[in-house]
């Protein structure tokens, strides 16, 4: 399948592409999202490895599942977190691996 180019992207697809790097330029979500790299966590665990307090993890968690790039699982009474959009790492990495960013 043929990769869309930038010249016959739709507008509004423009600016579905600008929310989601409005959504990964905090420094504290993509923490969040490399706590959560292969494994879901609960809000607790996040919290710790992204060293955030818990209120602001959750409503950091809030915008990343709103923007579907995070889903929930209820197992019992913890809610488990997990990537569902593994887009979002490729485009870290392809960023984190490059020199001129890292």
């Amino acid at each position: 399948m043929p990769k869309a180019s930038l010249k016959s992207m739709p507008s509004r697809q423009f600016s579905r592409l600008a929310g989601l790097f409005s959504i990964l330029s905090d420094p504290a979500r993509l923490r969040i999202l490399q706590s959560l790299r292969g494994e879901a966590l609960c809000v607790g665990d996040i919290s710790r490895r992204s060293r955030l307090k818990q209120a602001n993890t959750s409503k950091h968690l809030r915008l990343l599942r709103e923007a579907r790039i995070v889903s929930t699982e209820r197992h019992g009474t913890t809610i488990l977190y997990q990537i569902t959009e593994p887009l979002v790492i490729e485009l870290c990495d392809l960023v984190c691996g490059n020199r001129r960013w890292a």
